[in-house]
């Protein structure tokens, strides 16, 4: 994933340095690549990211004062390049801002109290790769952002999986990698484990999951923070759902 970083403050110098001015583009000549021009004129027509702080802070504040940007960058996704803004609200609350960079259209906002729940990243590439079987999940902290990576086997590629990289909060997709192995057996799905453990821990945050095997069981390992937020692992069947083991672990970085 290619992230640029940089602070608020130096916003404006940098976009400046980033556009490159005429002068230079005639001093490369004829023999300057296709590609390099078309990036040269696509990084000309992207929006200032002063003007969508700007924005922002109209947006979600009363007053310019009332919203606090500490943090925005410039990313490539999957499909497209987007301007991320984290910012804190009016209301003192911890929120992203997804912008499309070229046009400066909004196409995201979320909360970042907490990671999107799980089962509503899993409905996402569920609706992507319908049938496909999770393998594994987990948070990754990646510098100061917070991202979901899913491991699937794909039922249009039985020798291959995919590993998706998804932003934790908004739950758009950043990366999205084909690598071969074999797929395991039909088990029960990820999403009605976390449903069954959510009756008893309903404020779950689910921080991984991962396919094992505990003697001769195959088995699904869930480790959560519950409504305390104290850490647990959950290990549950992967046939049959049973719960073989919910304990207490050490805290880890989240």
């Amino acid at each position: 994933m290619n992230v640029f970083s940089f602070s608020v403050q130096m916003v404006s110098g940098v976009l400046a340095g980033v556009v490159l001015s005429s002068s230079a583009v005639f001093a490369a000549g004829n023999s300057m690549p296709a590609t390099l021009a078309e990036q040269s004129d696509k990084l000309k027509s992207m929006v200032p990211l002063d003007r969508l702080i700007m924005t922002t802070r109209h947006k979600f504040g009363d007053k310019l004062t009332d919203v606090v940007v500490f943090s925005a960058w410039l990313q490539q996704e999957e499909q497209q390049k987007v301007f991320v803004i984290d910012f804190i609200d009016g209301h003192k609350k911890l929120e992203r801002v997804v912008y499309d960079a070229f046009s400066g259209r909004q196409i995201d906002h979320a909360s970042m109290q907490t990671p999107m729940l799980m089962e509503e990243i899993l409905a996402k590439v569920a609706s992507k790769y319908p049938g496909a079987t999770i393998i594994r999940t987990w948070l990754e902290k990646q510098g100061s952002n917070l991202l979901c990576v899913t491991e699937l086997a794909d039922k249009q590629f039985k020798v291959k999986r995919r590993q998706l990289t998804m932003d934790a909060y908004t739950g758009r997709m950043i990366t999205n990698v084909i690598y071969d192995m074999k797929p395991d057996g039909k088990q029960i799905s990820l999403e009605q484990m976390i449903k069954s453990a959510r009756e008893k821990y309903r404020g779950m945050v689910v921080l991984r999951t991962r396919s094992s095997i505990k003697g001769d069981q195959k088995v699904r390992e869930i480790v959560f923070l519950d409504d305390n937020r104290i850490r647990h692992m959950m290990v549950v069947n992967a046939v049959t759902g049973e719960v073989i083991e919910d304990r207490i672990t050490q805290p880890g970085w989240i």
